[in-house]
């Protein structure tokens, strides 16, 4: 039997607290007393997933982190995410202006995939535009700084 489905007094004893009110329950049922100690135990069993389930993100964040910031990228592929911020900003550039712009840069078209690839891709295609993802604004603003130095 829960804890909820126990029978309520019709007129709670005046002066006692919400707790005081559920320790007085669970005395005049031992069933409740039951039901807690399961709930008690099944919300240990939560805590600790949910701990490994933190603890495994943490790894897996710090792994992205890590991986992302030791690759280094060619310049020219570089200078093509430029090329696509500056011609399309915020809202990006159509799909042809995309194959120009590699184009330009010695990109065969086929050979333009590999730029929405990975968990980390600088770019992502929405509505027939191509577009940087948050990882290209961040390899164009460590490529700039670089530039200032």
């Amino acid at each position: 039997m829960l804890l909820a489905e126990l029978p309520v007094p019709d007129r709670p004893k005046r002066g006692l607290g919400l707790r005081a009110m559920a320790a007085d329950r669970a005395r005049s049922h031992p069933d409740a007393q039951h039901a807690l100690a399961a709930i008690r135990t099944e919300l240990s069993r939560v805590r600790s997933s949910v701990s490994r389930i933190e603890r495994d993100l943490n790894e897996l964040e710090a792994g992205e982190r890590g991986s992302g910031a030791q690759r280094r990228r060619p310049e020219r592929y570089l200078r093509v995410l430029i090329d696509v911020y500056e011609r399309g900003g915020r809202h990006g550039v159509a799909g042809e202006e995309w194959a120009a712009i590699g184009a330009r840069h010695g990109y065969d078209r086929r050979g333009l995939g590999g730029f929405f690839t990975g968990a980390n891709a600088p770019l992502r295609r929405i509505e027939g535009r191509v577009l940087l993802t948050v990882s290209g604004e961040q390899l164009i603003d460590g490529y700039l700084a670089g530039l200032q130095r």
